[in-house]
């Protein structure tokens, strides 16, 4: 009996060991799977912008997707999909929309360029362009989002260094 009992718990020790070890190498052998399409939801203000823009009232909300191809998990090219709905108070001309490298309240240089420009004539309407980012921008990027920000520039209203502004923050995934 007691030979049975030893044996039984020597065999039962044994099994939760492979248990563990086959769960432990599992858990590193697997990574999660990565959305070809991570979607950052924006609400640009002219308050988040360096210095405060204090004197428009305006706004623009949408959004900027990233449509990757990956190979073995690495981007090998992308695209950037700028949407944004956004409205001022009059006419605007709109001379910029950029993903810029930069801290919460910190400007910094432009990264992805849609070459946004337009003029609408009541200040209300939506912007979308589509262009081609670099695999190891887009991935800087998806590391460390909230070091970008996207911001809109005007020449009419005079905001050429930016009118509207929000920090990117962790992307929805679609």
């Amino acid at each position: 009996m007691r030979r049975t009992l030893f044996s039984s718990a020597i065999a039962l020790v044994g099994v939760v060991a492979l248990v563990v070890i086959g769960a432990a190498g599992g858990a590193q052998a697997k990574k999660p799977a990565l959305s070809a399409t991570p979607v950052f939801k924006l609400h640009l203000k002219p308050s988040q912008e360096v210095p405060a823009v204090k004197e428009l009232k305006a706004d623009a909300v949408g959004h900027v997707t990233f449509n990757l191809t990956r190979s073995a998990g690495v981007i090998t090219a992308g695209e950037v999909i700028f949407y944004f709905n956004y409205k001022f108070p009059g006419p605007v001309t709109i001379s910029g929309l950029h993903i810029h490298q930069g801290a919460k309240g910190a400007n910094g240089d432009i990264l992805v360029d849609s070459g946004a420009a337009k003029s609408d004539a009541d200040g209300e309407g939506n912007l979308t362009k589509v262009v081609s980012g670099a695999p190891a921008t887009l991935q800087a990027i998806l590391d460390s989002p909230r070091n970008h920000y996207v911001n809109l520039h005007t020449t009419t209203p005079a905001f050429p260094d930016g009118a509207l502004r929000e920090q990117m923050h962790n992307p929805k995934k679609r």
